[in-house]
């Protein structure tokens, strides 16, 4: 659960990295390419529980690196306290919406007419992002240029070091941003998230991901690579009904079992590809690397 819950962070991050915009109104595009790997290894002498942790293992390690491909999402927006998220390949919607200090995000999966939402502080969320953000942001001098802007790349380090109930885990999260400043770019004097004390609106996103947990049971790595591109911004009028949630949908309360949230998500892939209806598209490359201090012996 602990990967799963690390994927949506970071994927919903790239997804989202772009779209908090000075805009009031209207669409954009992001262009994301994602490729994931998962690996373990069972360490208990236990018979019984090594034949059964090692199915387990199975499934999570092709569940967890079924996120690989290229794909385009479409964000529909109504100032920067609400938004929907349009993505294609796997059929999901996502709107978030804001109020006060509550944020409320609802996924659904038309297909299977299924979803759930969860509820939050923003300003605790505000805290769990500054718990990751442990390096120092750094201005490389490059630039490149995207949509016509010219943009600064920064680039930043995040670790977490986990202890508890016998297990031990290391994540490094390794961030890289294009950030356009120009005071005619939207969202120019909005602060840019995980970059301290930096203004402007990230047109480009990059992340590779490392963790690496392990135990007396097994241990596990989980490597992620994700860049996300804004391709388009078109101002429109946007309506409150396209915010509304079929009424056929059945959502349920992910803040009370998040467990639920991973066997919807896995039910409608299984569809999906069941349909020939996945229409994620093989990454050109595979950019994973791995940037921790230990390699294990499979």
């Amino acid at each position: 659960m602990m990967i799963f819950v690390l994927m949506s962070m970071v994927i919903g991050l790239g997804n989202v990295m772009a779209q908090e915009t000075s805009l009031n109104e209207g669409e954009i595009t992001t262009n994301i390419h994602s490729v994931t790997k998962m690996k373990s290894q069972v360490l208990t002498k236990n018979i019984l529980a090594k034949v059964i942790l090692k199915k387990v293992m199975k499934k999570v390690e092709k569940n967890g690196a079924g996120f690989n491909g290229t794909y385009t999402a479409t964000t529909v927006f109504k100032g920067l306290n609400k938004y929907k998220v349009m993505t294609p390949y796997n059929n999901s919607v996502m709107i978030v919406e804001k109020d006060g200090d509550n944020m409320k995000t609802t996924t659904y999966f038309p297909y299977i007419k299924k979803g759930y939402y969860q509820e939050m502080s923003i300003a605790a969320n505000k805290e769990q992002t500054a718990a990751i953000q442990k390096g120092d942001v750094v201005k490389t001098g490059e630039t490149m240029t995207i949509l016509g802007y010219k943009c600064d790349i920064y680039q930043v380090k995040s670790e977490v070091k986990l202890d508890s109930a016998g297990s031990k885990s290391t994540t490094i999260m390794n961030h890289q941003f294009a950030v356009c400043s120009d005071p005619s770019c939207l969202g120019s004097t909005e602060d840019v998230p995980l970059l301290p004390g930096v203004k402007g609106t990230p047109l480009k996103y990059i992340n590779n991901t490392s963790s690496m947990t392990s135990s007396d049971m097994l241990n596990l790595d989980f490597l992620m690579y994700m860049d996300s591109e804004t391709k388009s911004i078109t101002p429109r009028k946007v309506e409150d009904s396209e915010f509304e949630v079929p009424s056929e949908i059945k959502l349920i309360d992910g803040n009370k079992d998040a467990n639920k949230i991973q066997k919807i998500v896995e039910e409608n892939t299984k569809y999906m590809k069941k349909k020939n209806l996945w229409t994620e598209k093989e990454p050109d490359e595979v950019r994973i690397y791995d940037n921790l201090q230990e390699d294990w012996d499979y």
